[in-house]
C-alpha cells in the first residue's frame, strides 16, 4: 500500500516537472534550451512510464519504454542536425552579405 502512494507521487511530480520543461521548450529563449527541454521532457516521460508500468504490475510497459527511448534518441539526434545546417546556412548567408 505504502508503494503505491510513492508510485503516485513520483507519477504526479513527474507530470508537474515535466509541464515546466514544456513551457522551457515554448519560451526558450535559444535553440538549445529548447533542444535540452525537449530531451528531458522525453526522459521523464519514459521514466514515467516505467513507474506506471511498476504501478500496475506489468512488464510489457518496460517494452514500450525501450522504443520510447531509441524513437526519442533518434527525434534528439535529428533536430540537432536540423539546427546545425540551420547555423551553417546563417553563417553562410552572412558571409555572402545577403542577410
Amino acid at each position: 500500500m505504502m508503494q503505491n502512494g510513492i508510485l503516485i507521487f513520483a507519477m504526479l511530480f513527474l507530470s508537474i516537472t515535466i509541464f515546466f520543461c514544456l513551457l522551457r521548450a515554448v519560451l526558450g529563449p535559444r535553440t538549445t534550451d529548447r533542444l535540452v527541454a525537449v530531451n528531458i521532457i522525453s526522459i521523464k516521460g519514459v521514466i514515467l512510464i516505467l513507474l506506471f508500468g511498476q504501478f500496475l504490475h506489468d512488464n510489457q510497459f518496460m517494452d514500450i519504454a525501450l522504443v520510447y527511448v531509441l524513437l526519442s534518441f533518434l527525434a534528439v539526434i535529428a533536430l540537432a542536425k536540423n539546427m546545425l545546417s540551420r547555423k551553417e546556412n546563417l553563417e553562410k548567408e552572412d558571409i555572402n552579405g545577403t542577410i
